[in-house]
């Protein structure tokens, strides 16, 4: 978001402030008993309590952060699209035009964002995308206290991260309620407290709009959409019920022009209690059952013999992996794990990240219309810095000057990929020979001297045959395939 000034437009509410009070007055026959106490004289709801109490421990995040000159989406693990467009992050980071409207390399990147204390030792949960790559994060207080901060735990797939702030003597930290996001109903009142185009402890409120909803932003979602006003800045902070308690971790916002137009997205708060204990360690790991899945409709379920369009239907099981040696196979419906009923493969890919590698889990599937269950031994997920780890090495870098990571159906739909396999490109070298060649990021090699490729290891072992003479790849970009000649480098 370019560093613009902020111009607030204002508009006459005329009538609508009837309604509003209407419907505010309706929520509060339904609110807790301290909520209802806030209530003033003339009968309209007052969130002042609430805020008094809540605000200290709220927080504005301020992070630093080295710019590298790149090219393509500014969300990491994004080439790019309608992201730029729609969802903003909720975080400011001016990138000033140079003299005469030329664009100039800055330095150091500045950017907010928000978020709030969960431990009296000073523990602050806020978005990974606040504070991702940051060099330099300093946490602002209520009272205007200013703390440096540090990562403690972070993770880019529920875009959750844990900060530890810095302490001097006499100071005392309060930590907030979390609540039970599972109990939030379409319709409950909700409150959000953040730091809004850097203004500092901005207090909207509105509704629940919806729950579960999907975005594309990563592996896990099941976001709450608010109508509450949440702005850039708003990132990482609370979303909160009408008893005080964290219900939420406001995200993204859908948007075309980056402010708010009332549809925004809170990551569950269940879900980061889920993932606080790893995070206070500072890694998180999660199960993986080795599948690809998909959606079972009503077609499917004739074709298949369902009688219901429950249940997962897998599509693929990867080579070597725990589904695969345990004898589960491309066509099977995975209904249940250890005895909790599957709805969707959403719900399976959320289940199967809470299982605990190395344990043994109970897959209940339907083969041929017959019920029937299998035993797997739980794998590790790989991470995306294993997955980059497999692709920065040393051939890929000096052979063809990039990084990349093996194709996903995650991130076959977003670069719009017509290949099943290959190494999806992440990042380009300088001067290198993909750069020359106009190779770009989200390009997908499937083919490398005459060799098709699944993955990083094949593509290792195929440029051995190049060597220092060169490399012809073909490559998938956004479902056109195409030829490519590198000339050797080292």
């Amino acid at each position: 978001m370019r560093n613009t000034p902020y111009l607030p437009k204002f508009k006459s509410v005329g009538s609508t402030c009837v309604l509003v009070t209407i419907f505010l007055g309706l929520a509060l026959l339904l609110a807790p008993a301290n909520a209802q106490s806030a209530v003033r004289a003339g009968g309209l709801p007052s969130l002042a309590g609430l805020v008094e109490k809540l605000s200290p421990s709220v927080v504005n995040i301020s992070t630093e952060t080295k710019v590298e000159a790149s090219s393509g989406s500014q969300f990491p693990g994004f080439p790019g699209g309608m992201w730029d467009e729609f969802f903003r992050r909720f975080h400011e980071g001016p990138f000033g035009p140079g003299p005469r409207g030329r664009s100039r390399p800055q330095p150091r990147r500045q950017s907010q964002g928000s978020g709030f204390i969960v431990s009296e030792k000073g523990l602050i949960i806020t978005n990974n995308h606040v504070v991702e790559k940051a060099s330099r994060i300093t946490v602002r207080f209520e009272d205007q206290r200013t703390r440096k901060a540090k990562v403690v735990g972070r993770d880019s797939q529920t875009d959750i991260a844990l900060l530890q702030v810095e302490t001097k003597p006499g100071d005392t930290f309060t930590a907030l309620k979390l609540g039970d996001s599972e109990k939030l109903r379409v319709g409950d009142w909700v409150m959000a407290i953040g730091n809004p185009f850097g203004l500092s402890h901005t207090v909207t409120a509105g509704i629940v709009s919806a729950k579960g909803r999907v975005i594309g932003s990563n592996r896990y979602e099941n976001f709450i959409q608010t109508d509450a006003s949440i702005n850039p800045g708003n990132s990482g902070g609370p979303l909160f019920d009408l008893s005080g308690n964290v219900v939420g971790i406001n995200t993204a916002i859908f948007s075309r022009s980056g402010g708010n137009i009332g549809i925004g997205f809170a990551i569950p708060i269940n879900m980061a209690k889920k993932l606080l204990p790893q995070l206070r360690t500072g890694v998180v790991t999660r199960g993986f059952l080795g599948v690809n899945i998909q959606p079972v409709n009503e077609s499917l379920a004739k074709g298949l013999g369902l009688k219901d369009t429950h249940g997962a239907l897998v599509s693929n099981v990867i080579k070597n992996a725990p589904a695969k040696k345990a004898g589960i196979k491309r066509g099977d419906v995975i209904v249940s794990v250890n005895g909790e009923k599957i709805e969707n493969p959403r719900q399976l890919s959320m289940t199967a990240a809470d299982l605990k590698p190395g344990s043994t889990a109970r897959v209940g599937i339907i083969r041929d219309g017959e019920k029937r269950e299998v035993e797997l031994k739980v794998a590790k997920l790989p991470g995306p810095k294993e997955e980059v780890a497999k692709a920065t090495k040393p051939a890929l870098q000096k052979q063809l000057g990039i990084e990349g990571q093996n194709l996903t159906p995650e991130l076959k739909k977003q670069i719009g990929a017509k290949a099943e396999q290959g190494v999806v490109i992440s990042r380009i070298l300088p001067d290198s020979p993909a750069a020359l060649a106009g190779l770009r990021r989200g390009d997908v090699i499937i083919e490398a001297n005459r060799k098709a490729i699944a993955d990083t290891d094949q593509l290792r072992e195929a440029l051995k045959k190049g060597g220092n003479k060169g490399n012809l790849l073909v490559v998938d970009r956004q479902g056109t395939t195409f030829y490519v000649a590198l000339e050797g480098k080292g």
